[in-house]
C-alpha cells in the first residue's frame, strides 16, 4: 500500500506546543487530519531553556494529533522563532557567460544553491533562502525568468539565519521526543502563508504575530518577502506585569488579562472593581483594583510592543516601500483593544486574522493562536520536497508500517516542483 503525503508541522512556542496533521489534496488544497494542543514551560522567549519540558509538551502534542487524525508521526517540519533570529536581503550574481542562454527551472535551482554557498558563513545557521527576484543583463526585478535569455543573471534573495546553539537545542528537544525534525521553518514566513491575503501580500502589508513570548515580523509588498525579525516580546510579557504589579500568582494574573484585560482602559468605567487575589504579606484576603487600573498597565506594555516593532521597521530598505497595512494574529492579538490600539500606533488599516478556512479545520482552531502550527504546514507542503511523515498508520483498526523510501520521495518531489507552473515556482522558499 502506498501512503498518501501526509505532513506535520509542530509549533514549539513559549506557552504551548501545536502539533497540526495534514496533506495537500490533488486540487492542490489543504486538508487537515489532526491537530494536538499541550502546554509548555521549557521556552523562554521562543528559546528552548528547559530540555525536558521541551521534550515532553512536543511528545503530548504529537500524541494528541496522530490519535485525533489516526495516523502515527515520524518526522515534522519545526517551527523558530527568538530573537536571534536575524534577515537580510541580497543581491549576488550568480550566472556569467559568454553568450545568452535559455533560463530553465535547472537554471534557478543552481543559481540558489549558489546564493546559499555564498550566504553560508560563520555569522549563523542558515535557515532559508527565498528568491524576491531575478536581474537579467539590464533587464531588474523579473519575477518569472523561466524561457527567457541572458548572459548575466543576479538574484535578489531574502535570506534568513539563526543562532545555531539555539537551534540545535530546539532540534535535539524535538527528537527526543521521537519526531526527526524533517526542516525548520521560521515562524514569521509560516504565520503569514496562513493569516494573509494575496492582495495584503502584493499591496504591502506587515504582519505581526505576538506570541507567548515572541513577537515575529514579516513584511511583504509585491507578493514577496522583504523584511523579517522577532521581538523578545510577547503575551508573557503582559501577564508578567500584572504578577509585578499586584504581587499575585501568574496563573491569577492570565486569568485576569484574559477576562477582564483591554488596551483602551479609557473606555472602562473608574467604578467597575475587580478582585485580585495577592500574594503579598500583611494582606488577608483578595483587594480591589479598578479595571480601568488594569488596563493602563496593558496598554504601556501594548504601546511599547509597537514602538519596539515601529523600531524594527526604521530599516533603509523598507524606507520608500508604501506600508500602511497591519494584519495582528498570534494569541496575543485577542487582548481586547489591540486592533483599535495598533490603528492609532501604525496610523493606517489593522485587522486581526486567524487561519484561512482549511478542509478539517474545526471552527475552535480558526483563531489566532493557530496561525503558526497552520501556516507550518501550507508553507512546507507547497515549498519543500515530497516525503512522507508517516510512521506507521490506522487503517480499519489495522497498522500499515510506512514502507516507502523517503530519498524516492524527494527525487519525485523534486520532479514534482519542477512540474509547477511559474508563478507558483516564484513563490518557492529553498529550506536547508
Amino acid at each position: 500500500m502506498i501512503q498518501e503525503d501526509y505532513r506535520a508541522a509542530i509549533d514549539v512556542g513559549t506557552t504551548k506546543v501545536v502539533t497540526v496533521i495534514g496533506r495537500e489534496r490533488p486540487d492542490g488544497s489543504v486538508e487537515i487530519a489532526g491537530i494536538g494542543v499541550s502546554p509548555c514551560e521549557g521556552l523562554s522567549k521562543g528559546v528552548v531553556r528547559d530540555d525536558a519540558a521541551t521534550t515532553q509538551a512536543i511528545r503530548a502534542s504529537v500524541q494528541e494529533a496522530s490519535k485525533q487524525a489516526g495516523l502515527s508521526i515520524k518526522s515534522a517540519y519545526v517551527g523558530l522563532s527568538g530573537s536571534h533570529i536575524e534577515s537580510r536581503n541580497r543581491w549576488d550574481q550568480v550566472q556569467e557567460n559568454p553568450v545568452e542562454s535559455v533560463i530553465t527551472q535547472e537554471v534557478l535551482d543552481a543559481s540558489l544553491a549558489t546564493v546559499r554557498d555564498m550566504a553560508s558563513d560563520n555569522t549563523g545557521q542558515l535557515l532559508h533562502v527565498i528568491p524576491r527576484g531575478y536581474a537579467l543583463d539590464n533587464r531588474h526585478l523579473v519575477r518569472m525568468p523561466v524561457g527567457m535569455h541572458a548572459r548575466e543573471i543576479h538574484a535578489h534573495t531574502h535570506v534568513v539565519k539563526g543562532d545555531e546553539e539555539s537551534i540545535e537545542r530546539l532540534r535535539a528537544a524535538t527528537e527526543s521526543a521521537g519526531i526527526h525534525v524533517a526542516d525548520l521553518i521560521v515562524e514569521p514566513i509560516a504565520s503569514a502563508e496562513a493569516a494573509l491575503t494575496t492582495s495584503e501580500r502584493d499591496d504591502g502589508v506587515v504582519l505581526l504575530d505576538i506570541g507567548g513570548g515572541t513577537t515575529d515580523i514579516a513584511v511583504f509588498i509585491g507578493g514577496q518577502i522583504v523584511h523579517s525579525a522577532v521581538l523578545p516580546v510577547g503575551g508573557w510579557q503582559f501577564t508578567n506585569d500584572l504578577v509585578m504589579a499586584f504581587t499575585t500568582s501568574f496563573e491569577e494574573a492570565e486569568e485576569l488579562k484574559k477576562t477582564s484585560g483591554s488596551v483602551t482602559p479609557e473606555i472602562a468605567s473608574m467604578r467597575e472593581e475587580l478582585l485580585v487575589n495577592t500574594l503579598a504579606d500583611g494582606i488577608d484576603g483578595p483587594f480591589s483594583v479598578t479595571k480601568r487600573e488594569l488596563g493602563q498597565l496593558l496598554k504601556e506594555r501594548a504601546q511599547e510592543l509597537f514602538r519596539l516593532v515601529k523600531g524594527k521597521l526604521a530599516t533603509p530598505h523598507l524606507a520608500n516601500i508604501p506600508i500602511d497595512r497591519v494584519v495582528l494574529t498570534g494569541g496575543g492579538a485577542k487582548l481586547d483593544g489591540m486592533q483599535a490600539l495598533a490603528r492609532y500606533v501604525f496610523q493606517g488599516r489593522v485587522r486581526i486574522s486567524g487561519p484561512r478556512s482549511l478542509a478539517g479545520l474545526d471552527q475552535q482552531y480558526q483563531d489566532p493562536a493557530y496561525s503558526a502550527g497552520t501556516g507550518m504546514l501550507i508553507w512546507g507542503l507547497r515549498n519543500l520536497p515530497r516525503g512522507s511523515h508517516l510512521g506507521v498508520s490506522t487503517v480499519n483498526g489495522a497498522e500499515v508500517v510506512n514502507s516507502g523510501s523517503r530519498w524516492y520521495d524527494a527525487f519525485t518531489g523534486w520532479r514534482k516542483r519542477g512540474d509547477r507552473s511559474s508563478s507558483d515556482r516564484t513563490r518557492e522558499g529553498v529550506s536547508v
